[in-house]
């Protein structure tokens, strides 16, 4: 029996350390990588993740639509240069990765990583192929390649398997991306894409990205860049553009130039989605910016892309599109009748959150438009979001168009001698008005105060006028002791005397 020592059991423990948790496959990097000449960008690096070999790993790179190439000698010298970093570190002791015996450990798909001879790698590469399963397709070439001994002739024929499978691999790319996919639109900007649907989507860091690649790359700074530029550019316009973004996702890039070329005379529209906001005459007269729930269906995007997401179990297959035809009911009758076509996507019902700005001024009724925020169908323009706003009623202050209008109770004592009065306006500024001790307010009276009633949306700057409506509050009798006081006070004042008690002339009877 062969004893190993204290330092390689050591070591070997510390190779199973590295990926020991199944979350950690096809996601840590273990430390060691390579380059690979990319036909989009130039030299990338390559890493080993945990669950990788030096084939895997070469593969991966190859076949992901970031770093994809169709150059098989430069994925074999990748793989190659991988599998040297490998034995380097196992020839030296320092055993700090050692690849996996199986792949797809634990999954139906398991099967064992090295195989007894080069057909055997090959007739496995091409199952995968026939499933478009590239990168696994191709990892088994690079295993088949880098044997020792292979003979030029077996070389030759799995470099023209190679080289085929990295050409289906990127033609499968380019028909995606016909397709609608936006996972190289987010590419094209240099944003990972997890799956997120529009309303999701950060548009500081989508416009943040785009600045900062359209200045690095603009063809004015840097010639020879503009096809990298246009792309970036094109990117950002159906990203940034909630209507675009679906269609494109839905439809592809032949239903965005229908929608530039004729907007929505062509293509049919979803119905819009109608919601309340309620607002304060507060926030009428000084401007707001609210959050509003607008409940709608939209197009599940990570049912494509993630369909384990725990979200993805509440997704229903999206209604589908309504068809006509022809129902014989005997060789010389039918009747004509509608019938759904199956839609491909899944819709969820979401309660999504809008910021409405309400302007000063804003009237009862006034309609906010969110374009795109309404319900979405697939290969369809989706409906807007309506905010309707609904001014409050407010316990001081009656709206009247542009102007208010308040009622000031004043009593007999100030009718007759003046008052002051300090009105707290809906901003918290102080309306100062009232009536000097010279002046006699009459019942009925009222006073108007430019420039004190509703801001107009129009014009902001300017505003409607405050209507001050007095109401006196006579006494309802006079005690006896205050009233010879009274009637002396008030006898004095000109005009105060007491009138006759007859009102008119005595009529003439007739005989």
């Amino acid at each position: 029996m062969l004893l190993r020592s204290p330092l390689l059991l050591l070591l070997v423990a510390r190779a199973t350390a590295i990926c020991e948790s199944p979350a950690d496959h096809g996601k840590t990097p273990v430390g060691l990588s390579s380059q690979l000449e990319s036909s989009m960008r130039g030299s990338v690096d390559v890493a080993i993740l945990c669950g990788d070999d030096a084939a895997l790993a070469a593969a991966r790179a190859a076949t992901h639509r970031k770093t994809a190439t169709t150059d098989g000698e430069a994925v074999l010298r990748c793989a190659k240069s991988l599998r040297d970093l490998l034995q380097q570190e196992a020839a030296s002791g320092q055993i700090g990765y050692l690849p996996p015996q199986k792949l797809s450990v634990g999954q139906p798909e398991e099967r064992p990583r090295e195989m007894k001879s080069g057909g055997q790698y090959s007739r496995r590469a091409m199952e995968h192929a026939r499933k478009d399963e590239f990168k696994e397709a191709v990892a088994d070439l690079l295993r088949a390649l880098l044997r020792a001994n292979v003979d030029s002739t077996a070389r030759d024929k799995l470099m023209q398997t190679l080289d085929s499978f990295l050409q289906k691999a990127d033609s499968k790319r380019q028909e995606k991306s016909q397709d609608g996919d936006l996972s190289d639109l987010f590419d094209a900007l240099d944003m990972d894409d997890d799956g997120k649907d529009n309303a999701e989507l950060d548009r500081s860091a989508l416009k943040r990205s785009y600045r900062e690649l359209s200045v690095k790359y603009h063809p004015d700074k840097n010639p020879g860049t503009a096809a990298r530029f246009n792309r970036i550019r094109d990117a950002y316009e159906i990203l940034s553009d909630p209507v675009k973004m679906l269609l494109y996702d839905t439809g592809g890039q032949e239903l965005i130039q229908k929608y530039e070329k004729d907007g929505d005379s062509e293509i049919e529209r979803v119905g819009n989605t109608e919601v309340d906001s309620s607002v304060s005459l507060e926030e009428a007269y000084t401007g707001a910016e609210k959050n509003v729930r607008v409940h709608r269906r939209v197009v599940c995007r990570s049912c494509r892309l993630q369909p384990q997401l725990a979200r993805c179990k509440k997704c229903t297959r999206c209604p589908g599109e309504m068809g006509r035809r022809q129902v014989w009911m005997d060789q010389w009758h039918y009747r004509v009748e509608e019938y759904e076509v199956p839609s491909d996507d899944k819709c969820i019902s979401t309660a999504d959150t809008v910021k409405v700005m309400i302007e000063k001024g804003v009237m009862h009724g006034d309609r906010v438009q969110h374009p795109g925020m309404g319900s979405q169908l697939p290969k369809k323009i989706p409906g807007d979001a309506l905010v309707t706003v609904k001014v409050a009623k407010h316990s001081t202050f009656k709206r009247l168009g542009n102007d208010l209008m308040i009622d000031v109770k004043v009593s007999l004592k100030e009718a007759l001698l003046g008052f002051q009065r300090e009105l707290v306006h809906l901003d918290g500024h102080i309306v100062k008005f009232g009536m000097s001790k010279n002046e006699v307010l009459q019942p009925g009276a009222g006073l108007e105060i430019q420039g004190e009633g509703m801001p107009l949306k129009e014009d902001p700057s300017s505003a409607g006028k405050l209507i001050v409506r007095f109401q006196i509050d006579f006494p309802l009798k006079i005690p006896s002791d205050a009233a010879v006081a009274v009637e002396a006070a008030i006898g004095a004042l000109p005009g105060q005397s007491s009138r006759p008690a007859r009102i008119g002339k005595a009529g003439r009877s007739e005989l």
